[in-house]
C-alpha cells in the first residue's frame, strides 16, 4: 500500500472465502494469488476443515502477513465437510461482495477487478443487482495448463433459459462475485447435498429470482485430475435426486409445465448418468457403449450442445473410434494413464 491507503480502502470491500481440508501442499499458491490481486480491498476468511497434515502451520505463516486491504483471518473447525466449512466462513465475512477459491487453485492478477467491473455494468439494469458474475478458467492438469481446455465449455444460457437449463446441467460457478445479501435471501450451502451443494445452491438461488452472468475473459486456473468425478458418480446420481426433490417441495407452485415435467422426467427415470458413462467408456477405449450413452445423454440432456455433438460424431461411420482417439490423446496431455481396450 502506498500513500492512497484511504482511497484504496474506500473501494468495495471483497471477502474471498477458502475451505481447506489436508492441503498443505497447494493452499499457498492460493493464498498468494489472491494477495496478489489488483483490487486494493480484500478481506480472506480461511477455515480449517479439521486439517491432520501441516496445513495449520501453513495458515499461521500467512496469517502473520495480515495488512489493511489484505487482511487474513484463519478460523479451525473439527472436520465436517465442504460446505460446512463455506458456512462457517459466511457466518465471519464483512466484505461487500463474497467470492470463494478452491485450495487447489490460482486466481490470475485481475480476477476480482475483472468480475466488479462487469457487476457494476449489469448491476444498472432491471434486476441487474440480483446477479452473480463469474469468469471461465484454464485446467491445470498433471500435463500441465491446458488453455484449449476451459472450464466451462457450454455457452452461457441466456437469463429466460436459465430456469430451463438449470435443471439439466449446473451451469453456474461458485467462483464467482455475490453481493453480501445473496446468501441472506437464497441460503447458505446445504451440507446434505455432499457432491452436488453448488448445483443445489443455483437451483435456490435462480428459482428465487437470481440470474447468472459469465465474462469472456479467463481468470483463474483450476487443478483438475479427471478422475474425481468419476470415483463420486454413484453420490452425485443420489444428491441430485435429492435436490431435485427439495427444489419440487420449495418452489413447485412456480415451476412452469415445462419445468415441471422435467423435474418429474428425472426424478422418475433417475440422474442421467449416461453423460459421465459416455466418457468413461471413450477412456477405455469402449466406442460402441459410448456411443449407447451420448445417445441416451442427449435424448436427456438436449441443451448440452457437446454432448449433442459427440452423439452426432459418434453415429457417424468411425466416429467412435475417432472419438476414442481423441480421448486417448486428451488423456496422454494431461498425465492420466491409459486403460484402452484392445
Amino acid at each position: 500500500m502506498d500513500n492512497n491507503t484511504g482511497t484504496e480502502l474506500e473501494q468495495p470491500l471483497i471477502s474471498v472465502v477458502i475451505a481447506v481440508y489436508n492441503g498443505q501442499d497447494a493452499v499457498g499458491r492460493a493464498i498468494s494469488s489472491v494477495l496478489r490481486q489488483t483490487h486494493p480491498n480484500i478481506e480472506m476468511v480461511i477455515v480449517d476443515d479439521g486439517s491432520t497434515d501441516n496445513t495449520s502451520r501453513v495458515l499461521e505463516g500467512y496469517g502473520a502477513l495480515s495488512r489493511p486491504g489484505r487482511e487474513i483471518r484463519v478460523l479451525r473447525q473439527e472436520n465436517a465437510g465442504c460446505a460446512a466449512a463455506r458456512n462457517t466462513a459466511l457466518g465471519a465475512v464483512r466484505g461487500d461482495f463474497i467470492t470463494f477459491v478452491d485450495a487447489e487453485d490460482t486466481l490470475l492478477p485481475h480476477h476480482l477487478a475483472t468480475l466488479l467491473a462487469r457487476y457494476e455494468d449489469v448491476a444498472t439494469s432491471e434486476s441487474g443487482s440480483r446477479t452473480v458474475v463469474y469468469a471461465n478458467a484454464f485446467r491445470c492438469t498433471t500435463g500441465g495448463i491446458t488453455t484449449g481446455q476451459l472450464q466451462h465449455r457450454e455457452k452461457m444460457p441466456r437469463p429466460r433459459r436459465q430456469r430451463s437449463v438449470i435443471l439439466d446441467y449446473n451451469f453456474g460457478s461458485l467462483h464467482g462475485l455475490f453481493p453480501r445479501y445473496f446468501f441472506p435471501e437464497v441460503g447458505v450451502f446445504d451440507p446434505e447435498q455432499v457432491n452436488v451443494e453448488v448445483w443445489e445452491l443455483w437451483l435456490r438461488a435462480i428459482y428465487s429470482g437470481w440470474r447468472l452472468d459469465r465474462v469472456k475473459q479467463v481468470t483463474r486456473i483450476m487443478s483438475w485430475t479427471g478422475e474425481s468425478m468419476h470415483k463420486q458418480r454413484d453420490g452425485v446420481t443420489a444428491s441430485e435426486e435429492l435436490a431435485l426433490r427439495k427444489t419440487l417441495r420449495r418452489f413447485g407452485d412456480k415451476l412452469s409445465t415445462e419445468e415441471r415435467a422435467k423435474v418429474l422426467r428425472r426424478l422418475n427415470n433417475g440422474s442421467p448418468p449416461a453423460a459421465s458413462e459416455a466418457e468413461q467408456a471413450l477412456h477405455e477405449g469402449r466406442g460402441e457403449d459410448a456411443t449407447d450413452h451420448l445417445k441416451r445423454a442427449a435424448e436427456m440432456l438436449p441443451m448440452q450442445r457437446r454432448v449433442r455433438v459427440k452423439s452426432a460424431i459418434a453415429s457417424l461411420p468411425g466416429g467412435s473410434r475417432w472419438l476414442v482417439n481423441r480421448q486417448r490423446a486428451a488423456d496422454r496431455s494431461v498425465g492420466r494413464a491409459e486403460r484402452m481396450h484392445c
